[in-house]
């Protein structure tokens, strides 16, 4: 059970809410009557599983996706392949490991090829990186946003700043990152966040573990717009993960359990 102190992440619960991407990293936890108003997806981190924007770009054929990410490019692939061909030499690697390298390669190829897609390679931040403002200053004034950021604890770089620009977000995915270090700039951040989006869901990776307080130290968190989407402020989801929407990013690895106290 987690301390009252914590209570300002308890999330509100919504009757319809989906998972868009695959079932473990790289999916996320979204209400499908949101989903349905947004047209346009920013996506800061690629990394090498694109599934939700595969299934963004599924949901309405002419949904548009700018993705921001400066480390991929098909040498990234390449030196995945190479490195596990080169660690089956020792037996560290397997055939099924070096086949779904290949596969990240023709997925990342097939996304970028799409002509709703456009990469960016640039860095998400601020100062002299690309900012939240620069982002949305390249899409149109009528665009319904969804924003989802996955980039490793520079999400406190830009997330103070959403709320300037909160107007066209409808939805949001954020994962934090590095909680048992950056819980004041977390706090903080939600507690912006929260004059303008509402907090709907909650997931632990269980990449990283528990910070001491028993909160997990990655949390994938999911925002709706107060102005456009209204919720009911007597119901609340307390306990996590919640079966068949929330899913391990670690397959082999037990999903993170944690429970608010009210």
């Amino acid at each position: 059970m987690l301390d009252k102190s914590l209570n300002y992440l308890i999330p509100y619960k919504l009757e319809d809410l989906t998972r868009l991407g695959n079932n473990r990293d790289a999916g996320y936890v979204v209400p499908i009557s949101t989903l349905k108003n947004c047209n346009f997806m920013i996506s800061f981190g690629m990394a090498e599983n694109f599934s939700m924007e595969r299934d963004f770009l599924q949901f309405n054929d002419e949904n548009e996706i700018h993705m921001y990410d400066h480390t991929i490019n098909n040498s990234y692939f390449y030196k995945r392949i190479y490195k596990s061909i080169k660690r089956l030499l020792y037996l560290k690697s397997s055939f099924k490991n070096i086949k779904k390298k290949f596969q990240d390669l023709k997925d990342f190829r097939n996304i970028i090829k799409n002509k709703n897609v456009t990469h960016f390679k640039e860095k998400i931040g601020d100062l002299n990186d690309t900012t939240i403002s620069d982002v949305i200053n390249r899409i149109g004034k009528n665009k319904k946003i969804f924003l989802k950021s996955d980039i490793e604890g520079d999400e406190f770089k830009f997330i103070n700043k959403v709320n300037n620009n909160s107007k066209n977000i409808h939805l949001m995915a954020i994962e934090f990152h590095f909680l048992d270090k950056n819980r004041n700039k977390f706090k903080e951040s939600i507690f912006e966040l929260k004059k303008n989006f509402n907090l709907v869901h909650l997931h632990g990776n269980n990449y990283a573990g528990y910070c001491s307080d028993g909160l997990p130290k990655v949390l994938e968190i999911t925002f709706t717009n107060k102005e456009y989407y209204k919720v009911s402020k007597k119901q609340y989801n307390l306990s996590f993960p919640i079966k068949n929407l929330d899913y391990p990013n670690i397959e082999t690895s037990k999903d993170l359990e944690f429970t608010f106290s009210i």
